[in-house]
């Protein structure tokens, strides 16, 4: 018993200690809940704003903090920080929310968090600017006070240890930022960001060992504007590394424009923004790069509804910008973009002397916000250079003895404790020094690579580069830093400073293609001119091959424009811009020459009021002054007026090039030929001998006043004299350029006209010139050449007119051979002069004139023979100013008997005071009459209907009278002819050929009696039946025996036995053949005609032709007779022959 209840009391003993712990342990639990779940909280609390307002200066709110001892959650609600001096929120968020799982903490040997979350933060930013133009933040108070009350961190190079940590879930939710830029007047407002961090992991290498569901995150922002920016991916810390995909949609550009218009006199009125793409960030501490690699895979930049004005008027509207499969790799320091496309582009701008308006209005402004910013970049670029200039520089040990000129003693100077400010001095000007030698020996390098790299290829230029890059005189210039400003810092940095420059290779930009479409350009021209002259160019599409940023390559492009929706110009090609060269293929078509008017009505006072430019080539150009254009060229329905004279000066239908070629070096044009098809000019001399033409041109006065304004703008900007003088020294090319050279070798002219009008002779001489056509050939402005002229046209349609001769126009001096001729010319057309000054009118008369002009070295020669043929004077003028003399006996005078007045004059004079005048021949021909003769008019009725063919027979078809359609053509000349002279009568005779008329009414005749025979209609025999291709079998076949037994008793049989016997070796089917053509030819031959028969044929042919003339051309039929043609039938021809008989 008693070892029993010795037992159950140490029983219990022990039992009483264990509960005494567990009593113990429970109650420091409980006390430790109590503190971490109640006192804790309540004095952060109380202390948390207290602590933050006096370190930010600012005042911090916090509604509540609290602490679930027991899931070890903290809940922050209520935490806000205000502005400064105002009771606005600068920074707040509602809740944040954290969750520590401790036993995971303690068995991992990690910090494991279940869930962080972070609701409606909130921080608006401000910007604002200072009395004296500084820049400051609402936040800029913050910063100060935090650096002041912070000490600076000690340097370490050791290397940081990233903590172990473990997140579920990490979130920011319904955040707010908010942007108040008072220098710009700008106010955004981002109200609904969102981030979420999944499975974070501090020590996972998620990335490099394909982790999926590791350190996810997922960014979303939206503005207020509806647009968003959307982040996705996976990260790791050790080594840093982001990646994920990027989505831009729906950013409105307009609103962020404000940030910058200020520096812009344009205003982005729309534009939506989108982007998406793959990234991939690493951060690595190789090297102490702070980036060592980005990589951009498959992203896309989409601008859409771009539209930019200035004062209300719309500049630039663009319907898509958009940049597509974009790579960027920085390693490799390469970046592809598959296309740049671009399409329904509206632009619009002006060009005058002073540059492109434009352009003006891309450029930043000059304004004090610029030079602002510009000052405090430069200033904070001045200052972080020099800080980083010390600290890159003194990276060497300072027990090297390279240290460049410092002993001993000025290191220890350097390392001792002197005074700071002469530390400083010193590191200033040896960090001086290193960063002079540093960019004086870059810079040469570069100069040197960039040289070669224009003789080789790029690829030559970049190890030359490399190899001669300065690690030793940085190396020198570091230790100088390091020896006086005694700064201990590791000799790595000394290798990235040299290492530097070898490794920046240069980025290379890969454009694969280039698309623009639908572009329109509204472009106000006002160089040329003194007035602004729009021009509409479009629609604009262009499309490019590869582009290369190192211009290693050419670049093949196709361009099509339409220019004042006419005008269409389209060219494909190359352009090498590393060689500077172009070649390209032209086509120009359909330019409107009246859009040039402006630009040459200050010089010129004529009207382009019609006409159309295309031309068609190859186009070679470089940057060594090399020009060449080779193809053909065409202007079409020119119509160019007289401004002084109000009438048309040039005009023409068609003037085409074939081939054409220019060389600038060369200074040569060589063309092939020109054809210019109904030409139409206007040449008047004057009464004072000048022309019409000389008339056009604006005196340097009149010019001098239009293009006033123009000249002030150019002398704005152009360069000074010490700017030309420089520009000339610089020039490779002499001043003197050679002479343009010439070479055409055929002018041709065809359907032509000219009209010209000698005012200066007394009386007034004019004559217009139809119907011209011949060439020139051989022109050249080489003065050992000369060009033969040979054209021929008629006056009034009808009078031929001939120029002959030799002449070179494009000398100094002008030489000429020239010999024109006019052709029974209609005197009734200078009726005003001899009502005039002869006192009677002219009824009929003809007159021919013949002038030889010999021009050279400016001495002039010319002879001129003038005959008047069957003159008629008509009524008297009763003129005040007619001749005394006795006209109609003076005619009878000088009327030879032929009837023809025969005048001859010379001249001979300088060419500027010719000394001759036609007045004393025109009152020699006005006083010569000779008697009326008759002369056979069917030349002249061919004349009078435009036409050179032979109009007195008609012929007609073997054996047919039916008039054929070229007869009727030809009737149809003639009758117009008789219709205008109502006097003439014409006689119709008809003949036959007998031979051939014979054998085509043989052949008509058997092809009857076969289908009479056949049973046929003659209407349905074959045409096209003839000896050779007769049927071998059928209806026709049998007719054919049968008209041989008939006609020629004979039988078909024995022919064919009798052929059979004599050529055994012809297969059956050519036997046959042979038999038919021996029959059909037999039959043919044996028809019998009469000469009566003959006769009937040749009096239809001349009833057909007066048939046609009364029935289709509507002459009196008393006008025309059938002579009698079959007495006496005519043999020799099948035709009708005509004969004219005046009544």
């Amino acid at each position: 018993m008693t070892s029993f209840f010795a037992q159950l009391r140490s029983a219990m003993t022990s039992r009483a200690r264990i509960l005494k712990l567990a009593l113990y342990g429970l109650t420091v639990y409980l006390l430790g809940c109590a503190v971490l779940g109640g006192l804790i909280p309540y004095i952060a609390k109380q202390q948390v704003p207290t602590i933050l307002t006096e370190q930010l200066g600012r005042n911090v709110t916090l509604q509540d903090i609290s602490i679930n001892p027991f899931t070890l959650e903290l809940t922050v609600s209520g935490f806000a920080i205000n502005e400064l001096d105002s009771p606005q929120t600068f920074a707040s968020f509602a809740t944040a929310y954290g969750n520590i799982q401790l036993w995971q903490s303690i068995t991992s040997w990690a910090i494991v968090i279940e869930d962080i979350r972070l609701q409606q933060p909130t921080i608006s930013v401000a910007r604002s600017q200072t009395a004296n133009q500084q820049v400051v933040f609402n936040f800029s108070d913050i910063i100060t006070r935090l650096s002041q009350n912070t000490q600076p961190a000690p340097t370490s190079t050791e290397p940081t240890i990233i903590p172990a940590i473990n997140i579920a879930n990490i979130q920011i939710q319904q955040g707010v930022f908010t942007l108040d830029d008072n220098v710009t007047d700008t106010h955004i407002n981002y109200p609904n960001i969102n981030v979420s961090l999944a499975q974070f992991n501090s020590l996972s290498s998620a990335l490099n060992d394909k982790q999926d569901q590791v350190n996810r995150y997922n960014l979303r922002i939206e503005d207020q504007f509806k647009g968003s920016v959307a982040l996705q991916g996976q990260f790791q810390l050790a080594p840093l590394s982001i990646e994920g995909d990027v989505k831009v949609t729906g950013i409105d550009l307009s609103r962020y424009w404000s940030f910058v218009d200020q520096l812009f006199a344009i205003n982005l009125a729309e534009g939506t923004l989108s982007l998406n793409g793959q990234y991939a960030v690493t951060l690595q501490d190789k090297n102490l790069t702070p980036i060592s690699h980005i990589n951009v895979t498959k992203a896309k930049i989409v601008i859409d509804r771009f539209k930019a004005l200035h004062q209300q008027d719309e500049k630039i509207a663009i319907d898509l910008l958009a940049l597509n499969n974009i790579n960027l790799d920085s390693q490799k320091r390469r970046v592809s973009i598959g296309e740049f496309h671009t399409e329904k582009g509206n632009i619009k701008l002006n060009i005058t002397p002073t540059g492109a308006d434009l352009v003006a209005l891309l450029l930043p402004k000059d304004t004090e916000l610029t030079k602002t910013l510009d000052t405090s970049s430069l200033s904070s670029t001045a200052s972080t250079t020099t800080e980083s200039a010390i600290t890159e520089s003194a990276t060497t040990d300072t027990t090297d003895s390279e240290t460049a000129g410092l002993g001993n003693a000025d290191l220890e100077t350097a390392n001792s404790d002197g005074p700071k400010a002469d530390s400083i001095n010193v590191a200033d000007t040896i960090a001086d020094k290193a960063i002079e030698t540093v960019k004086q020996v870059t810079t040469e390098l570069k100069a040197k690579a960039a040289s070669d790299a224009t003789e080789k290829t790029d690829t030559d230029a970049e190890p030359l580069l490399a190899q001669q890059s300065p690690p030793s005189a940085t190396q020198v210039a570091t230790k100088e830093a390091t020896a006086e400003s005694g700064s201990q810092i590791t000799q790595q940095n000394t290798a990235i400073a040299a290492d530097s420059i070898e490794a920046d290779s240069p980025w290379l930009v890969t454009l694969d293609k280039i698309s623009i479409a639908q572009y329109q350009v509204k472009l106000g021209e006002g160089i040329a001119s003194d007035k602004i002259i729009l021009w509409q160019i479009g629609p604009i599409d262009l499309t490019t091959g590869v582009i290369k940023s190192d211009l290693s390559s050419p670049i093949d492009y196709q361009f099509s424009a339409e220019i004042n929706q006419q005008s269409l110009l389209t060219s494909t090609g190359q352009v090498d811009a590393l060689a500077q060269t172009v070649n390209a293929e032209i086509d120009f078509s359909n330019m409107l020459l009246s859009r040039l008017q402006p630009y040459i009505a200050p010089y010129i006072n004529i009207t382009i009021e019609d006409g159309m430019f295309s031309t068609k080539g190859i186009l070679h150009a470089d940057a060594k002054d090399t020009l060449t254009y080779s193809g053909s060229a065409n202007i079409s329905q020119l119509h160019i007026n007289d401004n002084v004279l109000k009438q048309p000066l040039l005009t023409w239908q068609t003037m085409d090039i074939n081939q054409l070629s220019f060389d600038r070096q060369q200074a040569n044009i060589d063309i092939d030929e020109i054809n210019v098809d109904k030409l139409f000019s206007r040449l008047i001399i004057l009464p004072d001998r000048s022309t019409n033409i000389s008339e056009l041109i604006n005196t340097p006065a009149d010019i001098k006043q239009t293009t006033a304004s123009v000249e002030t703008d150019k002398a704005a900007v152009s360069p000074s004299k010490a700017d030309q003088a420089t520009l000339s020294a610089g020039n490779e090319h002499p001043v003197d350029a050679p002479q343009m050279k010439l070479n055409i070798n055929k002018i041709g002219f065809t359907d032509s006209s000219a009209f010209f009008a000698d005012n200066s002779l007394t009386p007034n001489f004019a004559s217009g010139i139809e119907m011209l056509n011949g060439q020139i050939t051989n022109l050249s402005s080489n003065p050992e050449t000369t060009a033969s002229v040979d054209l021929a046209g008629k006056i009034d349609k009808y009078a031929p007119v001939t120029l002959k001769g030799d002449v070179n126009p494009l000398l100094a001096q002008p030489y000429l051979d020239l010999n024109l001729n006019f052709d029974k010319v209609e005197l009734t057309s200078v009726n005003p002069y001899s009502g005039t000054y002869a006192g009677y009118y002219i009824d009929k008369g003809q007159l021919s004139l013949d002038l030889t002009y010999q021009l050279k070295n400016n001495e002039l020669v010319g002879s001129n023979h003038v005959v008047i043929d069957q003159l008629e004077l008509g009524k008297r003028s009763n003129s005040s100013l007619a001749t005394s003399l006795p006209v109609t006996l003076a005619i009878a005078l000088l009327q030879d008997r032929h009837g023809v007045i025969d005048l001859g004059v010379d001249v001979s004079g300088d060419i500027d005071s010719p000394s001759f005048s036609f007045g004393s021949i025109i009152i020699n021909a006005l006083g010569n009459i000779i008697t009326k003769a008759v002369t056979s008019p069917f030349s002249f009725l061919a004349g009078l209907v435009d036409s050179d063919e032979q109009i007195d027979k008609i012929s007609f078809e073997y054996g047919r009278s039916n008039i054929s359609l070229k007869q009727k053509s030809t009737l149809d000349k003639l009758a117009k002819a008789l219709i205008d002279r109502p006097l003439l009568n014409l006689n119709i005779k008809g003949s036959v050929d007998l031979i051939n008329d014979k054998q085509a009414l043989a052949e008509s005749k058997l092809h009857k009696q076969l289908a009479n025979t056949a049973g046929i209609k003659f209407k349905d025999f074959p045409k096209s039946i003839s000896a050779s291709t007769y049927p071998a079998t059928g209806p026709l076949a049998d007719a054919l025996y049968q008209l041989v037994e008939q006609e020629l008793s004979q039988d078909p049989l024995d022919i064919k036995q009798k052929l059979q016997q004599k050529k055994p070796e012809l297969t059956e089917a050519e036997l046959i053949t042979r038999w038919h053509i021996g029959l059909y030819n037999m039959l043919k031959n044996h028809q019998q005609f009469t000469a009566d028969e003959f006769g009937l044929l040749a009096q239809k042919r001349a009833k057909a032709v007066k048939a046609y003339l009364i029935a289709q051309t509507e002459i009196d039929p008393g006008k025309i007779f059938v002579l009698e043609s079959r007495i006496n039938t005519a043999e020799d021809a099948a035709e009708a022959l005509l004969e004219l008989q005046v009544k």
